[in-house]
C-alpha cells in the first residue's frame, strides 16, 4: 500500500529548483533515498512532511493531495525523526515526550512518557534530565520517542544515525528495524539502507537517476553514480577506494547531469536521459547495459 506519492514534483528556493520532476512511492517494507549531500534528498523529505509546497507536482496521502487531506490526521500517520540535535535543550525529556502526545495533560503523560522511554530502551527515570546530560544516543532514542507519541503509521528518518558511534548506531538501528511502522530513509549510508529498506531511489542533483530492489540495486548497480556511491565504501582489510570520473564536478546544466564525472560518458550522453527499465529496475542512463557488464 502507498500511503505517500510524489507526482512529478519539482521543489526548489526563491525561485531556484533544486529537485527536478521527481516521482516515486513511499511503500511497505522501507523506502530509502541515497545520494550525496545536496542531492536533493533532505529538500523532498520536507515536502513529504508538508513543510514544503512544491513549485510543481503534488504531494499525495492516500487518494488526497496534501493541500486538501485533513492535516491532523496526517500529522497522526506521518512523523518525523530528525537527528538528536532537534530536541530543546531547555526542555525536561519528560516534557519534550509529553509535548508530542496527541491527548495533552498531566495524567495522560504520566501514563505515557514513562512507557514510550521504555520502548525505546531508556530509563524512565532520564524523564527528568535534560538533553545536555544525556549521551547522543539517549539523545537519539528521545527523538524516537517523541516521532512514537504520535502513534504514527510513517516515519519519516534523516539521517538518524550519523552523528553517533559505531557501537551506538547498531543499537539504534535495531530499535527502528523492531517498530511497527513503516519508514523513508534518508541517508547516504548504504549499510544502513540495505538493512532497513526494501525498496530505495539514487538521487544526483535533485533527480532520481536509479530505483528498486534495495538489494539489486546495491549488489548490481546499473547507474554509474550509484556504483561510485557503492565502491567508495571502505572495505575492511582492503584497499582504499580509488575514485573514477572527476568527482569535483559540478553537474552538467545540460544532457546528463553526471556525465562530467561520469567514466563512461559518450556523446549520447549530451542527451537528457530518461527514467526506463532496465533489469527489473528504473534507470536514468543511456549506458545502463554497459554499467551492468563493468
Amino acid at each position: 500500500m502507498t500511503m505517500l506519492r510524489a507526482e512529478r514534483v519539482t521543489l526548489g528556493y526563491a525561485g531556484r529548483a533544486v529537485v527536478h520532476d521527481v516521482s516515486l512511492d513511499i511503500t511497505a517494507g522501507g523506502v530509502g533515498l541515497i545520494g550525496e549531500s545536496g542531492s536533493g534528498k533532505t529538500i523532498l523529505a520536507r515536502a513529504f512532511l508538508g513543510l514544503l509546497t512544491p513549485m510543481a507536482g503534488n504531494i499525495w496521502y492516500g487518494d488526497q493531495t496534501l493541500k486538501k487531506a485533513d492535516m491532523r490526521k496526517f500529522r497522526k500517520d506521518v512523523q518525523p525523526v530528525f537527528q538528536a540535535e532537534a530536541l530543546d535543550p531547555r526542555m525536561r525529556i519528560g516534557a519534550s515526550v509529553a509535548e508530542a502526545l496527541p491527548v495533552r495533560g498531566p495524567r495522560a503523560a504520566r501514563a505515557r512518557v514513562p512507557e514510550l522511554l521504555e520502548q525505546v530502551g531508556l530509563d524512565p527515570g532520564l524523564a527528568a534530565r535534560r538533553p545536555h546530560q544525556l549521551s547522543g544516543g539517549q539523545r537519539q532514542r528521545v527523538v524516537i520517542a517523541r516521532a512514537l507519541a504520535a502513534g504514527p503509521r510513517l516515519l519519516i528518518l534523516d539521517e538518524p544515525t550519523s552523528a553517533l558511534d559505531v557501537t551506538v548506531q547498531a543499537r539504534i538501528l535495531d530499535l527502528i528495524a523492531s517498530l511497527d511502522t513503516e519508514r523513508l530513509l534518508i541517508t547516504h549510508n548504504l549499510a544502513v539502507v540495505r538493512r532497513l529498506c526494501r525498496t530505495s531511489h539514487v538521487l544526483f542533483a535533485g533527480r532520481v537517476v536509479e530505483s528498486g530492489p534495495t538489494r539489486d540495486l546495491l549488489a548490481d548497480p546499473a547507474h554509474p553514480y550509484t556504483r561510485a556511491l557503492r565502491d567508495a565504501v571502505p572495505k575492511l582489510g582492503g584497499s582504499p577506494p580509488q575514485a573514477r570520473g572527476t568527482t569535483e564536478a559540478v553537474p552538467a546544466e545540460t544532457g546528463c547531469p553526471f556525465r562530467l564525472r561520469c567514466p563512461l560518458a559518450a556523446p549520447e550522453c549530451e542527451r537528457p536521459p530518461v527514467l526506463r527499465d532496465v533489469r527489473g529496475r528504473q534507470v536514468a542512463c543511456h549506458r545502463a547495459e554497459d554499467v551492468l557488464v563493468t
